[in-house]
């Protein structure tokens, strides 16, 4: 799928690997994990959606405001080593030759890192070097640092409809995406 880039006004020099995830509150194991890999032309050439059941989730703050946004997303898997082993395989077959981003990646984004590194999924050098985080982009820019929602909507971007939109993983992704094409 194509992403509209009439008004990004940068010409992206690489393909860019973006991810996103929602964790059973801040520093817990992440329950649904997505990821858009697009060329430098802005096509969409692969993703990867993972969930796990809502049974996973204890924090009441991601009970109540998370999980109904990610109703529309399938449980793929039973437990997270699963969801990670498999996001790792994911990670391991798209990370070369792209730039990886997220928008604040700490502590959820970086924790899947450790944690796949910790359980022998990805090697010492096989950490996204760097991981370029937009949230600095944004506040060098002038802009609101914890939002690529508002980003998008003051300067008239689009971002394709995802189900839940906010905190679908996948949706947040190409939100991150878009944020830093333009």
């Amino acid at each position: 799928m194509h992403i509209e880039t009439s008004a990004i006004p940068v010409a992206i020099e690489k393909p860019v690997f973006s991810f996103d995830a929602e964790a059973n509150g801040l520093w817990g194991d992440s329950f649904a994990i997505g990821a858009l890999v697009y060329d430098e032309r802005g096509e969409e050439i692969d993703r990867f959606a993972g969930r796990l059941p809502d049974e996973a989730v204890t924090d009441p703050w991601v009970k109540e405001n998370v999980l109904p946004q990610l109703e529309g997303m399938p449980v793929t898997h039973g437990d997270y080593d699963t969801l990670l082993a498999d996001f790792a395989k994911f990670y391991l077959k798209h990370k070369d030759s792209k730039s990886v981003i997220v928008h604040m990646g700490f502590p959820v984004e970086t924790k899947i890192l450790s944690d796949m590194h910790e359980r022998g999924l990805i090697g010492d050098f096989e950490g996204p070097f760097p991981l370029l985080d937009i949230s600095g982009h944004l506040h060098q820019a002038g802009e609101d640092p914890t939002s690529v929602d508002n980003y998008v909507t003051k300067h008239g971007l689009q971002v394709r409809q995802f189900e839940g939109e906010t905190h679908n993983p996948l949706y947040d992704s190409e939100a991150a995406y878009v944020t830093y094409c333009h």
